[in-house]
């Protein structure tokens, strides 16, 4: 299905930066930021690039969003406007993942400012739409607009993985096997990180079976409650797709901003990155995303964490 589109993106996967030239954003070009402020950012710089982990994978880090108005001055400074977020964000983090559009699927033209607006080392992971995961009712021109919202991703070579995140309804049946692959031949060409929130999904047996569909299976970070799996740091022998969700256990059944209203302790994140550190040495690529995101909280720890990459 939707051939024609995977050819596409698999050309300009495999031509990368050649297939359209980005320039990468300053410093200046975000106003009001100045030269002698520091930038988490320059931490990656400290070893080859994107490469803080220890066992040589590529790190990819940030949060899941950055376009929240309660992040105003908890991280970004008021002095900067809502149209320059996602640069300055880029001057604080090499990668981004965007949940909005599990709400909407972005134009192909709003997807291209997006790509441009970052510098050439920097990675998006884009969250399947609702459509796709949650009603399950996603008809061919769905699947094609999201294709054509990921092009401008893929061929900037900035394009991370798509995720899948289902739901915790989502049954662990033959049925469902039957959907994720369908999943996997309308988006053939590219990675796709797939989360599961009810429990039963995580066996050894379910694992591999996902995993040999062709899909990254998402680690997570969770509350210890009934029901949610258990916090977990699984790898494809390719990459470690590792979602921070807070453990708000309290109010993980309340409102999604009583849920993602958590801020990790130091000691939290000190040994969330010695775990990482271990693990890269198995993997090509770490993919790790705070959605903590309550008043900047997912940011400030996503600091955190690139501070302590860049000393175990």
């Amino acid at each position: 299905m939707f051939s024609g589109e995977n050819s596409r993106i698999e050309q300009s996967g495999r031509q990368g930066k050649k297939a359209v030239r980005r320039e990468g954003c300053g410093k200046c070009q975000v106003t009001g930021i100045h030269s002698g402020e520091v930038l988490i950012v320059d931490l990656f710089k400290t070893k080859a690039e994107k490469k803080l982990l220890s066992g040589g994978a590529d790190l990819h880090l940030g949060t899941s969003g950055y376009s929240f108005p309660d992040w105003t001055n908890a991280f970004y400074p008021s002095r900067i406007a809502r149209k320059d977020w996602l640069r300055y964000y880029a001057l604080k983090f090499n990668s981004v993942e965007i949940n909005s559009t599990w709400y909407r699927i972005l134009s192909e033209n709003s997807a291209g400012k997006m790509a441009d607006s970052v510098p050439d080392n920097f990675s998006f992971s884009i969250k399947l739409h609702s459509s796709m995961t949650h009603s399950r009712s996603a008809g061919r021109e769905d699947w094609a607009a999201f294709h054509r919202m990921l092009f401008p991703f893929v061929s900037s070579g900035k394009m991370g993985m798509v995720l899948a995140q289902f739901p915790w309804s989502f049954p662990l049946e033959e049925k469902s096997f039957s959907y994720l692959a369908s999943v996997r031949e309308n988006l053939s060409a590219m990675k796709i990180a797939i989360e599961f929130r009810h429990r039963k999904w995580y066996t050894e047996e379910s694992r591999n079976r996902v995993q040999k569909m062709g899909f990254v299976p998402v680690s997570v970070d969770l509350p210890t409650l009934p029901g949610l799996p258990r916090t977990s740091f699984l790898d494809s022998g390719i990459a470690v797709y590792l979602r921070l969700h807070g453990r708000n256990s309290g109010s993980w059944w309340g409102n999604t901003q009583q849920r993602y209203d958590y801020l990790y302790s130091a000691g939290e994140i000190g040994a969330l990155a010695g775990r990482l550190q271990r693990l890269s040495e198995d993997v090509k690529s770490c993919y790790v995303f705070f959605n903590n995101c309550h008043m900047g909280k997912a940011a400030l720890n996503a600091e955190d964490m690139a501070r302590f990459l860049a000393v175990v």
